[in-house]
């Protein structure tokens, strides 16, 4: 199937946020998701867009930008290793005093739990609970079987469970009983975007 130029920009306008969005949630960092999309829309565009079908094109430019992704996460585990010997860490800046501290507490949780995903089960989780993709299309895209999908997202839901359960308790019996019921209504309000 051939596709102009217009199609090319039309498919980009409609596809670089909820790529940026899902590059968020892999790297940590906007500006490196922003990048790492400009990067994937490049090579998605230089190897054969042209020739795919509708339904393969969202998959292919995502599968695109998740290896990209996964090589820059490598890339920077190795500087990690090295960075303290060459200079101090950088210290973060406190958060704003005017958000909600309840609802900041949750999204940092939350994702410093899907932080420590690895990128095999973070990636199908994100797909499917933040960008709302059917398992076949994350398959297309990971390149997976379908089952191997619902599997790392049942798998990344327990390991989030796991970290986040003895933080959302507090160390108490009481806590335990009540945080199934409290961690989905938190997740349905849109605290934490993600339903564990």
């Amino acid at each position: 199937m051939e596709r102009d130029e217009p199609a090319f920009t039309a498919f980009v306008e409609e596809r670089k946020g909820p790529l940026v969005n899902y590059l968020v949630h892999m790297t940590r960092s906007r500006d490196r998701a922003e990048e790492i999309a400009q990067d994937a829309f490049v090579r998605f565009y230089r190897t054969g867009w042209q020739t795919r079908t509708d339904e393969q094109l969202a998959p292919y430019l995502f599968r695109i930008a998740t290896n990209l992704a996964i090589s820059q996460l490598r890339r920077e585990k190795r500087w990690q290793r090295i960075m303290p010997f060459l200079t101090a860490r950088e210290q973060r800046s406190a958060p704003p005093a005017d958000t909600d501290v309840l609802t900041d507490e949750i999204q940092r949780q939350v994702a410093a739990a899907l932080e420590q995903l690895p990128v095999k089960f973070r990636a199908p989780l994100v797909l499917y609970e933040i960008e709302e993709w059917p398992y076949e299309q994350i398959a297309r895209a990971l390149d997976c079987r379908i089952g191997t999908i619902k599997s790392r997202i049942s798998r990344a839901r327990a390991l989030m469970r796991r970290v986040l359960e003895p933080w959302w308790i507090g160390g108490h019996d009481e806590g335990q009983r009540s945080w199934r019921s409290v961690a989905a209504t938190a997740s349905s309000d849109d605290i934490a975007s993600i339903r564990i």
